[in-house]
């Protein structure tokens, strides 16, 4: 809905409606390596200004609610859909908005619920500050995304990547005031949490985001809040091998040394990125690729699974010189191995994969399949966790065998797909 110079208000979804231009690519592609580069300001402020323990803590405190935001992004891919196909001409159903909340207001009962395990394993330091916090910003955080895919689905770009943009750097904003007010755990994870706010902000200074929050979805309160739930499971098993991993890893590995844990959470959030951000970006031309090759998946996947195996070798063969110096750097007490650091950053050549396959799988509208695959990965990975063995070596292979089992989970429901195929293209 947009207004006209008359001030008539007008359905059509405004300027770059019809799809992302490499202008728009290009401003929401910055906007995402600015988030990602405020991660790393975040995680050094934090471990350089906090004691060993609290410096541990809010490793965690971040990883989980970063966590958080993964499991929720699933109402945000499902708003843009929404959103999108009532701006190509489909029936309107309800406000987009409405079934978001719900679905936050539900994962915010759930965090409540595990408000005990959180606060005794994740945030013992920060308890009466950490867990109201986060079961505030699940809704929150549910509005907040909502706005988000709204601008995604209308087509308004450049509203997108300041949103994005402006989020960041509501936070590291917030964060550098706490440091120079005193710094302390409570107010580092608020300022953490209050950047959500720039929601308020946008909605009261912006008649487009006042527009876009009020955005119809294509289908009825009970289908949508249906379609954002299933967006969430989707979505939560992904959060738990990529952005709450440091959390879940505090959780099992509950009184371990906070130096050792630490430095593990932080070498996890390090290896994941120099993978993880660029296949982000590249998602987007990987399913326009694979629904080009429908007819032939392995051929389709070949050649960027091998780039990722490379790359993985290449960045794992630096980082066993490059990453305990590069994690001694946030906190000089955080010694880690640099085998460890090699494996781990080897280790997200897998997740990039697992990534792709899931790709893949969602491009030939096998939702399920995606689902399955993530899910087994989680749970491989999980279990592995509270194996009896050496800490270090329990990381590097939870992160390891979970994504590779969830990936021939992937694998072996493409070849009975491709199969299919050659028998149809035969017949």
């Amino acid at each position: 809905m947009r207004v006209t110079q008359q001030g008539v208000m007008d359905d059509s979804p405004g300027e770059n409606a019809p799809g992302l231009s490499k202008r728009n690519a290009s401003q929401v592609a910055a906007a995402s390596l600015v988030a990602a580069l405020s991660n790393f300001v975040l995680m050094f402020v934090g471990t350089r200004t906090l004691s060993d323990a609290a410096g541990t803590e809010f490793l965690a405190f971040w990883s989980l609610l970063t966590g958080l935001f993964g499991v929720i992004s699933g109402v945000q891919n499902e708003t843009t859909r929404a959103v999108g196909a009532v701006a190509e001409g489909r029936m309107r159903g309800v406000r987009a908005v409405w079934p978001a909340l719900i679905v936050g207001g539900v994962v915010a009962v759930i965090v409540a619920a595990l408000a005990p395990v959180i606060a005794h394993r994740v945030v013992p330091l920060s308890a009466s500050t950490a867990v109201p916090a986060l079961v505030v910003i699940a809704v929150a955080y549910a509005a907040y995304v909502t706005l988000v895919g709204s601008f995604g689905g209308r087509g308004w770009w450049p509203h997108y990547a300041g949103l994005l943009c402006a989020e960041v750097g509501l936070r590291v904003a917030l964060v550098m005031l706490v440091f120079v007010a005193g710094a302390s755990l409570g107010g580092y994870e608020l300022a953490c949490v209050g950047a959500t706010a720039i929601l308020l902000v946008y909605l009261v200074a912006s008649p487009r985001a006042r527009q876009a929050i009020a955005s119809f979805a294509d289908a009825g309160l009970a289908a949508m809040v249906r379609k954002n739930a299933l967006a969430v499971v989707s979505t939560t098993s992904t959060a738990i091998l990529v952005t709450a991993y440091g959390a879940v890893l505090k959780g099992f590995a509950h009184g371990a040394d906070p130096l050792l844990l630490g430095g593990l959470i932080l070498a996890v959030s390090l290896t994941r990125a120099p993978i993880m951000i660029p296949l982000t970006s590249f998602t987007g031309v990987a399913i326009k690729l694979f629904l080009k090759r429908r007819d032939a998946p392995f051929a389709a996947i070949a050649k960027p699974f091998w780039a990722l195996i490379a790359l993985g070798l290449v960045g794992g063969a630096a980082a066993w010189f490059v990453g305990p110096w590069f994690v001694g750097f946030f906190n000089p007490g955080y010694q880690i191995a640099g085998w460890v650091f090699a494996a781990l950053t080897f280790s997200s050549a897998f997740m990039a994969v697992l990534t792709l396959l899931g790709t893949m799988v969602l491009a030939l509208d096998a939702h399920v399949v995606y689902s399955a695959g993530w899910l087994v990965a989680s749970a491989v990975a999980l279990v592995i966790l509270v194996t009896p063995i050496g800490l270090a070596l329990r990381v590097v292979l939870s992160l390891s065998v979970g994504p590779m089992v969830g990936a021939l989970v992937m694998v072996g429901w493409l070849a009975v797909y491709a199969r299919r195929s050659r028998i149809a293209q035969s017949s």
